[in-house]
């Protein structure tokens, strides 16, 4: 799994998006109910890159999603040890605060420590939103 993501995400072997995209259409049909907000990229790590890795997998499974959250260009959670992820201070933030629907699931590609997922928690907590769920491809 370490190789597929390895090849996705940082080599740009975009094609790879369509590897899960049967299998995370079924998974994530379980929350009807849900608005999928995927986590997103810092503006310099998508230049970097030239796309959302997150948004690619959920594109290539034709999963509608919105995206509520923006992020601070920061030093990469995969730079960091366990610890130093833990201690991140909050990297995102609201794009449209007003139209954040009630029930969100929150969309990332690999699951590691969970401080990314908790950080966007956090912030839908802020304003009121208690129905979130997390879903990652991977751990």
């Amino acid at each position: 799994m370490a190789s597929y993501f390895s090849q996705y995400k940082f080599q740009g072997d975009y094609i790879l998006r369509k590897v899960f995209a049967k299998k995370l259409k079924m998974a994530l049909s379980q929350y009807p109910d849900y608005t999928i907000v995927p986590i997103p990229l810092s503006s310099d790590r998508l230049a970097e890159r030239g796309f959302n890795q997150v948004e690619g997998l959920l594109e290539a499974a034709n999963i509608p999603y919105q995206s509520f959250l923006g992020k601070d260009d920061s030093e990469r959670q995969s730079s960091k040890s366990r610890i130093e992820r833990l201690k991140t201070d909050q990297v995102f933030y609201l794009l449209k605060e007003s139209e954040v629907p009630d029930k969100i699931l929150l969309f990332d590609d690999i699951y590691t420590t969970g401080a990314t997922l908790q950080l966007a928690i956090s912030l839908f907590l802020k304003i009121g939103r208690k129905e979130i769920k997390t879903f990652s491809l991977t751990r």
